[in-house]
């Protein structure tokens, strides 16, 4: 019986979701998820409005495919955050995956038009070497769009790593769950086994022996 109940508090241990581990920032794991899952899906939702409402206004040649894309991207990462809320709500990790596709897009789409974009710049600034004499501050956009693409590359990269983690958490969870599922079947079978319901009289019985 001794085994069974050190068996049980291995099980109760092996996952405790206020540990510091599952900390994010100053907040829970789940909690800073979803706060940060609200905040994209604001900015992606007021950045496909403002994008959609140019490209209405606009002339069809003067629309660039890079705008198209965006729009794109923007409604998808809307939708893959109101997934991801859900799916923190319910304990769903099958609504957490879409998350981490919608951020490799992103990289992606900053990969294809972003460094495409810095590029065909440098390219027309060694084109028209007066045109960058005229406005000394080309070449301090240039780097500062350089390092503005590093660094929102970064930040998608990290917002992987926490759903990851978050993915993790939720794997856990469901395995703490099914444990205390079948620890409570096999206490309405054998009421000596050490289960979440007869814990404290197992524990004072083992104590006592």
């Amino acid at each position: 019986m001794e085994n069974d109940l050190a068996e049980y508090q291995t099980s109760e241990m092996d996952f405790d979701p206020h540990s510091v581990k599952w900390q994010c920032c100053c907040c829970s794991l789940p909690s800073g998820m979803r706060l940060l899952a609200s905040v994209e899906f604001a900015f992606c939702a007021i950045t496909a409005s403002i994008t959609m409402y140019n490209i209405t206004k606009a002339q069809p040649q003067d629309i660039a495919a890079s705008e198209v894309c965006l729009v794109g991207l923007m409604l998808f990462f809307t939708i893959t955050s109101i997934m991801l809320i859900i799916g923190i709500q319910k304990h769903s990790i099958q609504l957490i995956y879409p998350s981490l596709l919608s951020r490799g897009l992103a990289i992606l789409f900053l990969a294809v038009f972003g460094v495409s974009a810095v590029f065909a710049h440098n390219s027309k600034m060694k084109r028209g070497e007066l045109a960058a004499a005229e406005d000394p501050n080309v070449a301090f956009k240039l780097v500062l769009c350089v390092f503005a693409l590093l660094f929102l590359t970064v930040l998608i990269f990290y917002c992987c790593y926490l759903v990851v983690r978050l993915i993790h958490y939720e794997q856990s969870f469901a395995r703490l769950k099914e444990r205390r599922s079948s620890l409570i079947q096999a206490g309405m079978i054998d009421p000596d086994y050490p289960s979440p319901n007869n814990y404290a009289a197992v524990s004072r019985r083992a104590s006592s022996a």
